[in-house]
């Protein structure tokens, strides 16, 4: 008698695959970008979270449809690869952007997933953000946020010296994800949700 393991769906969409499926949901759901920087922060951040949960943070009442099989572990691989990225070659990580036709980073959608991440367990954070050394840099990218809604830190600032230096705020991204994943490290081994 033989076993064989039964899998859902079909193999995993590529990342422009994915986006174009994300753009089909109704209700709408985060984009590729967006859910670059949530994955970003689950994987660097001071807490495991169970992917059951973070699944339902992105794809919403989507995340249960048969037709979302293939866009999960398309997720799910792109959460494992930054995870193995920060853990053994941190050098590697390399985030996902929106850009414009012109080529312009905008480091919005990324910075309004990584806050959205942070806030399935915002106390965990919390001890982190208070320590300076490393609030100010989740500061450069937390900066670039809207998520509530208004403005970014950086439009209510109304300075454009500091408009143009957090411009090129996601040239710094890499290294803040690799220094938030070191400086979580000792946490992340506490913490399973």
């Amino acid at each position: 008698m033989s076993f064989k393991r039964q899998t859902a769906g079909g193999k995993p969409l590529s990342l422009e695959q994915l986006e174009i499926w994300l753009d089909t949901l109704d209700p709408p759901v985060a984009g590729v970008s967006s859910i670059d920087g949530f994955l970003a922060a689950l994987a660097a951040g001071p807490c495991v979270i169970n992917p059951d949960i973070w699944l339902k943070s992105i794809l919403r009442e989507h995340v249960q449809s048969a037709r979302s099989a293939p866009a999960r572990r398309t997720i799910l691989k792109r959460y494992n690869q930054i995870c193995i990225e920060l853990a053994g070659r941190p050098e590697a990580y390399a985030p996902i952007y929106m850009r414009t036709d012109n080529g312009e980073v905008l480091l919005e959608d990324f910075a309004n997933g990584f806050f959205t991440a942070m806030h399935l367990d915002m106390g965990a954070w919390k001890p982190f953000i208070a320590d300076r050394d490393f609030g100010y840099p989740l500061a450069a990218i937390l900066g670039h946020s809207t998520i509530t809604g208004g403005p970014s830190w950086i439009e209510q600032l109304g300075d454009p010296l500091a408009s143009q230096a957090l411009d090129d705020t996601w040239r710094m991204v890499p290294q803040i994800i690799s220094f938030i994943h070191d400086h979580c490290a000792f946490a992340r081994t506490l913490t399973v949700q």
